[in-house]
C-alpha cells in the first residue's frame, strides 16, 4: 500500500512551463512533506535543487514558487497566505515572502499545495485554476491595469465576486520589471520583498487566479486542531503584546523596523 502525506496537506504539486504552454501535476512523498516543512521548506527544496548559481532572475530556468503550508485552508487564524519563493531581481539571491489572503486556502480546496511556474512565456498571459481545470488564458485585456483593477476585471470576465476568486498579480511594476515590484493579491495582501513581482513579470505572467475548490482537507485529530485553534483566537484578541497585530495587522511594525532600518 502507497503512504499516504498527511492529511492537511493536498499532495500535489502544480507545474506550468510558461515556455512550452504545458501544465502537468506532481505528487509529493509523505518524507518530503515532513522534511520540506511549509511553503518555505517546499520553495526552498525546489528553487536549491532546479535553480543552478549561473541562472540570474530573470532567465527563463529561474523558477517562482507559490506554496502554502499545512495548516493553509484549515480553521486556524492566518493560514489561507502564501509563501512565494525565488530568485529575487533586488539581489539576485534567493528568497521568500509571505502575503496572506485566502490564495493559499483556494490553492489547497483545489487540490494544490504549490505552484511552481518555470520558463517563460512568449505572449501575456494568465493563470486560471478551478479544481482540476488549469488553463493559461490570454491577459491582453489586463495589461497596464494595478492590481485592483486587474481584480476587478478578472471578477467580471469570469463572473464572480467575493472569496470566489482569489487574484494575485504584480500590476503595472510587475509588466514593466521594476527591480521591487512585488506581488499583490485579494485587494491589499502584499509578498513584498525581494522584487518577486519582477520575476512574475519577465515570466510575462500577468496574474494567477484561483477559484475557491471543492476539494476536502482533513486533520489527524480535528478537536485539538479546533482547541489551537481557539487558544490562538483568544491570545490575539486578549493578550497586551499581540492586541495590535489583531487589531491592525502588520502596520505597526513600520515605524520600528524604519528605525532599525530594516523595512523590507
Amino acid at each position: 500500500m502507497t503512504a499516504q502525506v498527511p492529511g492537511c496537506y493536498a499532495g500535489k504539486i502544480l507545474r506550468v512551463d510558461l515556455s512550452t504552454e504545458r501544465i502537468w501535476t506532481e505528487d509529493w512523498t509523505p518524507e518530503m512533506a515532513r522534511t520540506y516543512l511549509g511553503g518555505v521548506g517546499l520553495g526552498a527544496k525546489i528553487l536549491w535543487e532546479e535553480v543552478p548559481p549561473e541562472v540570474t532572475w530573470d532567465h527563463p530556468e529561474n523558477r517562482l514558487i507559490l506554496a502554502t503550508g499545512p495548516l493553509a485552508g484549515m480553521p486556524v487564524w492566518g493560514t489561507g497566505g502564501l509563501t512565494v519563493v525565488t530568485r529575487g531581481a533586488m539581489t539576485g539571491g534567493g528568497t521568500n515572502t509571505q502575503a496572506n489572503g485566502f490564495f493559499g486556502a483556494n490553492l489547497k480546496f483545489s487540490g494544490y499545495d504549490a505552484i511552481v511556474l518555470q520558463g517563460q512565456s512568449s505572449r501575456w498571459v494568465y493563470l486560471y485554476i478551478h479544481d482540476d481545470e488549469v488553463e493559461l488564458r490570454d491577459a491582453t485585456e489586463l495589461l497596464g491595469k494595478d492590481t485592483w483593477e486587474t481584480q476587478d476585471a478578472l471578477q467580471e470576465m469570469l463572473g464572480m465576486s467575493g472569496h470566489q476568486l482569489s487574484v494575485y498579480t504584480s500590476g503595472v511594476a510587475g509588466e514593466n520589471q521594476v527591480r521591487f515590484a512585488a506581488i499583490h493579491g485579494d485587494y491589499g495582501h502584499v509578498a513584498s520583498k525581494n522584487g518577486c513581482g519582477a520575476v512574475l513579470g519577465n515570466k510575462k505572467v500577468k496574474a494567477v487566479a484561483i477559484v475557491r475548490g471543492s476539494k476536502s482537507l482533513k486533520a489527524a485529530d480535528n478537536r485539538g486542531l479546533f482547541q489551537a485553534a481557539d487558544d490562538i483566537s483568544h491570545d490575539l484578541q486578549h493578550d497586551p503584546s499581540t492586541r495590535s497585530l489583531y487589531e491592525y495587522g502588520t502596520l505597526p511594525g513600520v515605524s520600528g523596523l524604519s528605525r532599525l532600518g530594516a523595512l523590507p
